[in-house]
């Protein structure tokens, strides 16, 4: 199939649609098309989130990641809880790898073919009551998501007018007033013309993308890794503005680091909240003594278990080799540095590096 050439994003839908058409809202491939109207961090509750005053066993927690489960929660032999997202990282990866799964507490094996979920835990941690932390309502622990999504009068929305530009977002209970006094219907043709150019660019630019990622994944030689960021809250005090290690992974015979950078507001950042940006670059980590060339295409797309949208982004025909290590960044995500942080350093990041060999 050859990749559309139209730049309508309708025409780019149709055909991603004949190689993905579940339109599940886990699905990696159909969340690149998803207009981010919904991109707001702040509307998915913490996964740790309790009761006021309440503590938890320290034999709850993920021994990966450390948070409390949500979802199904698998275990080892010896008992040791992994949430589904660390277990998918940890047991399913190893289908690509040499070796089976292994618990990062006690390394007793852990089969993907034979898994091992907790049912009493889970129904323990989900019937557990809360209070939403922008309403007060109260609810099982596991209704909360849905809550943060659709009810909360707390939660972030955009302005009914996002569509011609303006660019407001607050609490929905808020909305109405804005909506009432906004500018934005009131402006002319010609304004709405200029305003809307640059947004119609990043569109354009956007659609380019998402076809260049249609074509690659037809490309022999793929290879698809999952890559999880723990939350860098837990592990240490993450620097600004420059990119730091935060995974490792294998793919075609070589090692390679993922490096992330959590970016500060621009100096001539005019939007009325400080805006912060996560920028994901691929090392390669060749043995001392190797001095070949490596020439390859990849993607960093949305993870199984990833909670917010990021960014569609390629690197096309890099070429890796003992004179350059480090690939071309990506910004994958924009925020606010609130969002940003929490993201980070509370939540994680869950992504698929899809990355190609190409044959000189």
């Amino acid at each position: 199939m050859e990749p559309s050439t139209s730049s309508s994003d309708s025409s780019v839908d149709h055909c991603w649609g004949n190689l993905c058409e579940c339109r599940d809202e886990r699905c990696c491939l159909c969340r690149l098309f998803d207009n981010a109207i919904d991109d707001e961090l702040a509307n998915v509750p913490l996964t740790g989130l309790m009761p006021s005053g309440a503590t938890v066993h320290k034999e709850f927690l993920c021994i990966r990641c450390e948070t409390i489960p949500v979802g199904r929660i698998f275990q080892c032999h010896n008992g040791h809880l992994i949430c589904e997202a660390c277990y998918q990282v940890q047991v399913l990866d190893k289908m690509l790898c040499e070796t089976l799964g292994t618990c990062p507490q006690c390394s007793v094996r852990m089969y993907r073919h034979l898994p091992n979920r907790n049912i009493a835990i889970e129904w323990l941690l989900a019937e557990m009551q809360l209070a939403c932390e922008h309403c007060g309502t109260k609810m099982p622990r596991s209704a909360l998501r849905s809550h943060f999504r659709g009810e909360c009068p707390g939660r972030l929305v955009y302005c009914k007018y996002r569509r011609i530009g303006c660019p407001w977002y607050g609490r929905r209970a808020e909305a109405s007033a804005h909506d009432a006094a906004c500018a934005w219907p009131s402006k002319t043709g010609a304004e709405l013309m200029e305003l809307l150019l640059p947004i119609q660019a990043e569109r354009d630019a956007r659609t380019r993308v998402l076809q260049q990622i249609q074509s690659m994944v037809q490309l022999p030689n793929l290879t698809v890794r999952l890559v999880q960021v723990l939350p860098q809250g837990r592990i240490r005090k993450f620097p600004q503005n420059q990119f730091v290690a935060v995974s490792n992974l294998r793919a075609h015979a070589q090692q390679w680091s993922l490096l992330l950078k959590w970016q500060t507001p621009a100096a001539d950042d005019d939007n009325p909240q400080a805006m912060g940006s996560l920028h994901l670059c691929l090392q390669l980590d060749p043995p001392e003594d190797w001095s070949a060339k490596l020439l390859v295409s990849y993607t960093l797309v949305h993870g199984t278990h990833s909670e917010v949208f990021f960014r569609p982004n390629y690197c096309e025909r890099f070429e890796f080799s003992s004179n350059q290590l480090r690939g071309p960044p990506a910004l994958v995500y924009r925020h606010t540095m609130a969002n940003c942080k929490k993201l980070l350093l509370e939540r994680g990041i869950y992504v698929r590096l899809l990355i190609a060999h190409i044959k000189p």
